[in-house]
């Protein structure tokens, strides 16, 4: 383990106990939210860090169909949970397309952002989650509760 218990652990430090395909469409976002959620209550996570999850879990697929995938249900969104010695949780949401750079996504705090329709969803995840890593060139996300 690393020394500063905030540093983010290796992939073969942790415990994979989902791992999750689904079609790129809206209406399979829930079923896979409902299993990570199934998943969180078993492992006796806190209700409020279950709740931070499974929306920020929620968003991170969205993105993935509507941004990844351009909602083409012939393009599989993968999805997995998994854990650390620790108990720390990390969710895994990957996706075929293009990626993007997360640095350049505008404030949705500020000027007209504010009053736009969407937008959100990688602040809110930020909000949500204790750590957040986009690798792969964006096309994936990896998200960390402690």
């Amino acid at each position: 383990m690393p020394a500063d218990p905030s540093a983010q652990p290796q992939d073969d430090e942790l415990s994979e106990l989902l791992n999750l395909q689904m079609p790129a469409e809206s209406a399979s976002v829930t079923a896979i939210t409902d299993a990570i959620s199934e998943a969180l209550v078993r492992l006796k996570v806190p209700e409020e860090k279950q709740l931070e999850i499974g929306l920020a879990v929620q968003e991170a697929l969205v993105n993935a169909v509507v941004h990844g995938c351009n909602n083409d249900p012939s393009k599989e969104i993968q999805c997995r949970l998994q854990r650390d010695a620790r108990g720390r949780i990390a969710i895994i949401v990957t996706d075929p397309g293009p990626g993007f750079s997360p640095e350049l996504l505008s404030n949705p705090k500020q000027g007209d952002n504010v009053y736009a329709d969407h937008g959100r969803g990688v602040y809110l995840i930020r909000q949500l989650m204790d750590e957040v890593h986009f690798e792969n060139g964006g096309n994936e996300i990896r998200m960390w509760k402690y």
